[in-house]
C-alpha cells in the first residue's frame, strides 16, 4: 500500500529536477547570448574609435545580429547605428546618414527606447553639421535635449549645447551661440565636463574678438587657458595658447602673439602623437607670419623651414616643397642688413659732420643745408629699398603658392588619376574574367576607385582650374562667370578673342580676377558685374572689371591683412602694369588693370 505513494513521489522529484534544469539552461543560454551580444557590439565601436572602419562594417556584416532576422529591435537599431557611423567614416555620407534616420525613425515610436534615441538624434546632429546643414543639424540636437531630465544639466546635456552653439556660430548667428556657451561656463569645471567648459570659453572669445571686443575675448581666452592647465591637457593647453596669440596677433601685439606662439610650440616640442604635429605645424608657420610682421627675417626663414619641414614629414609624400618664397625672404633679409648698415653708417657720418660743423662756425648754415639734404636723400633710397623688399616678398610668397597648387594639382591628375584608372581597369578585366562567380566585393572596389577618382579629379580642379590649363584665359574667365552667376549677381563677361598667352601667365592673371570676383561676391550686393579683357595692339592685355555694387574706401581695403588690393597692387607692380580703382560709396565699383603680354613659348 505504500509502494504507489512513493512511486509518485520519485516522479514528482524528477519532472521537478527535469523542469528545473531545463528553465537553468534556457536562462544560463539567455545570459550568455545577452554576454555575447555586448561584448559583439563593445568590439565593433572599438573598432570604429581606432579608425578601422572596413574591419567594423566586416563584422557588423557577419555579427550573429545581422544575419538573424529575429534578432530583437533594439539590438538590431543598435547594429544599426554603429553601421551608420563607419559607413560615414569611410566617406558613406549620405548612405550613413539614410542608415540613421530610418533607425532614428524607429526609435521614436518605442518610448523605452529613450537612450538609443538621444544617441540617433546626436549623431544625427553631428554628421549633419558636418555636411553644413545646420538647421537640420540644430533640430536633432533639440531632440536630443528632449531626452534629457529637464531639471538636471547631464554631461550629453551640456554636450548638446555646446554642439548647438557651434553650429549657431558657424552660422554667424554669434548672439545665439553666445547664448549657449555662457549656458555652459555657469558650470563648475570636472574631470567631465572641463573640457566642454575650455571649448565654450574659446568660442566665446572667438565671438567676441569678431565682435571687436578684444578686452572681453583676452579675458576669455585666459580662461580657457587657466582651465586646461588644471586639466593638464597638453593639447588642448597648446590650442588654448594658440587662441590667445592669434588675437594678439590680429589686434597688432606681434611680440605677444610670438611669445605665447613660442609657449604653445614649447609645451608640445617633445609629443608626436598627430594631433601635437598638426598642431607644432600651425605653431611654426604662425611663428614664421609673427617673425615676419617683426621684421625679424632670419627667424622667420627658420621657423617656415621648419614649419615645411614638419609639413612633408606629416604628408608623407615626395612632393618637392617650393623653396623659393624662404630663399628670397632670407636673402631679402640679408639685403635689409645692409640697409640698416647703411644707416648706421650715415648716423657715424652725421656724427662726424657735426664735429666738423662745431670746429667751422663760418660753414654752419651751409653744413646744415647740406646735412639735411643728404639725410633726405638717404631716407628717400631707404624707404625706396624697404617698399622695393615688401614687393618681392609677397611676390615670391604668392609665386611660390602657385607653384605648389600646380605641381600638387599636376601630381593628382596625372599619377594619382592614372593609377586609379589603371586599379579599375584590372577590376573590370578581372571581373570579366570571373563573369557570374565574380565576388561582389570587386564591384564595391570599383565602386570606391571610381568615388576616390572623382574626388581626386575634383580636388585637382579646386587647386588649378582645369579649364584654365586646357582651353587658356579666355576660356576659363567665361567658365568663372557661369560658376559664380547666381540669382542675385549675374556676371557676364567679354574677352574680344584673345589668343593663349604664356601658362605662368595666365596662371596669375586668373587669380587676380578670381580674387577680385570673390570681393565682389563678399562685399559688393551687387546685381550685375562684367569682365573685359582685350588684347591692345602693342603687346599688353588690359582688364576692367565693373559691378553696380555699394563701394567701398580703396585706402581702407588695402590695409587690410591677407590676399586684398594691397598684395594685387604688389603683383601687378613686379609685372610692370597699371592698376586704377574707380569706387565711391554707393558708386559701384571699376577696376582697371593693364599689364604686358607674356605669350605662349612655340612648342
Amino acid at each position: 500500500m505504500r509502494f504507489i505513494p512513493l512511486c509518485q513521489n520519485a516522479y514528482l522529484r524528477l519532472s521537478l529536477f527535469i523542469l528545473f534544469f531545463i528553465v537553468g539552461s534556457v536562462g544560463t543560454s539567455i545570459a550568455q547570448n545577452i554576454d555575447n551580444t555586448s561584448r559583439e557590439f563593445r568590439g565593433i565601436d572599438s573598432l570604429i574609435k581606432v579608425a578601422k572602419y572596413d574591419e567594423a562594417l566586416a563584422k557588423i556584416t557577419s555579427s550573429s545580429i545581422k544575419q538573424n532576422k529575429g534578432s530583437n529591435q533594439e539590438d538590431r537599431l543598435r547594429l544599426q547605428l554603429l553601421e551608420g557611423r563607419a559607413n560615414y567614416r569611410l566617406g558613406k555620407n549620405e548612405e550613413a546618414i539614410k542608415l540613421l534616420l530610418s533607425g532614428f525613425d524607429e526609435v521614436t515610436q518605442k518610448p523605452e527606447f529613450l537612450d538609443l534615441s538621444y544617441q540617433y538624434a546626436s549623431y544625427l546632429g553631428k554628421y549633419l553639421a558636418l555636411e553644413g546643414n545646420y538647421d537640420k543639424s540644430n533640430y536633432y540636437y533639440y531632440i536630443a535635449l528632449n531626452n534629457q531630465d529637464t531639471n538636471s544639466y547631464t554631461l550629453p546635456k551640456l554636450r548638446a549645447f555646446v554642439a548647438i552653439g557651434k553650429n549657431f556660430h558657424a552660422k554667424n548667428d554669434l548672439d545665439s551661440a553666445a547664448y549657449y556657451f555662457e549656458k555652459m561656463i555657469d558650470h563648475q569645471a570636472l574631470d567631465t565636463t572641463g573640457k566642454l567648459i575650455s571649448e565654450s570659453y574659446s568660442n566665446l572669445g572667438i565671438i567676441s574678438s569678431k565682435k571687436g571686443d578684444f578686452n572681453k575675448a583676452e579675458a576669455y581666452f585666459q580662461d580657457a587657458l587657466r582651465l586646461e592647465l588644471e586639466r593638464n591637457d597638453t593639447i588642448e593647453m597648446t590650442g588654448a595658447l594658440i587662441n590667445l596669440s592669434s588675437l594678439y596677433y590680429s589686434i597688432g601685439a606681434y611680440d605677444k602673439a610670438s611669445d605665447n606662439y613660442l609657449k604653445a610650440y614649447q609645451t608640445i616640442e617633445n609629443i608626436h602623437s598627430p594631433n601635437a604635429l598638426k598642431l607644432k605645424e600651425y605653431t611654426l608657420y604662425n611663428l614664421a607670419y609673427t617673425a615676419n610682421e617683426l621684421k625679424d627675417y632670419k627667424n622667420a626663414y627658420l621657423y617656415l623651414d621648419q614649419a615645411t619641414t614638419l609639413t612633408d614629414s606629416i604628408a608623407k609624400n615626395t612632393i618637392n616643397r617650393g623653396i623659393s618664397e624662404i630663399e628670397a625672404k632670407y636673402n631679402l633679409a640679408k639685403e635689409a642688413q645692409r640697409t640698416e648698415e647703411q644707416k648706421s653708417k650715415a648716423q657715424r657720418a652725421q656724427f662726424l659732420f657735426y664735429g666738423s660743423l662745431m670746429t667751422i662756425l663760418a660753414l654752419l648754415l651751409i653744413g646744415y643745408i647740406f646735412y639735411r639734404n643728404y639725410r633726405l636723400k638717404q631716407l628717400s633710397e631707404i624707404e625706396k629699398i624697404e617698399n622695393e623688399t615688401q614687393t618681392k616678398i609677397i611676390n615670391a610668397t604668392i609665386d611660390a603658392k602657385e607653384k605648389e597648387r600646380k605641381s600638387i594639382a599636376e601630381t593628382l591628375h596625372d599619377s594619382v588619376s592614372a593609377l586609379l584608372s589603371s586599379a579599375n581597369l584590372h577590376l573590370q578585366a578581372t571581373k570579366s574574367q570571373l563573369k557570374e562567380t565574380a565576388p561582389i566585393e570587386i564591384e564595391k572596389a570599383q565602386s570606391i576607385v571610381n568615388e576616390a577618382s572623382v574626388k581626386i579629379r575634383d580636388l585637382s580642379h579646386e587647386l588649378i582650374s582645369s579649364v584654365l590649363l586646357k582651353f587658356g584665359l579666355a576660356f576659363a574667365i567665361h567658365d568663372m562667370c557661369q560658376k559664380y552667376s547666381n540669382s542675385k549677381l549675374t556676371l557676364h563677361n567679354d574677352d574680344k578673342g584673345i589668343v593663349r598667352y604664356d601658362q605662368d601667365f595666365e596662371i596669375k592673371i586668373h587669380n587676380i580676377i578670381e580674387e577680385l570676383i570673390n570681393n565682389i561676391l563678399k562685399h559688393s550686393k551687387a546685381t550685375h558685374a562684367t569682365i573685359a579683357l582685350e588684347h591692345k595692339a602693342n603687346d599688353r592685355l588690359s582688364i576692367r572689371i565693373s559691378d553696380d555694387g555699394i563701394g567701398f574706401n580703396p585706402q581702407k581695403a588695402k590695409n587690410k591683412n591677407g590676399l586684398g588690393l594691397s598684395h594685387i597692387y604688389a603683383r601687378i607692380k613686379v609685372m610692370k602694369g597699371v592698376f586704377i580703382i574707380e569706387t565711391g560709396k554707393g558708386q559701384g565699383t571699376s577696376i582697371f588693370i593693364e599689364v604686358p603680354v607674356l605669350k605662349k613659348k612655340p612648342v
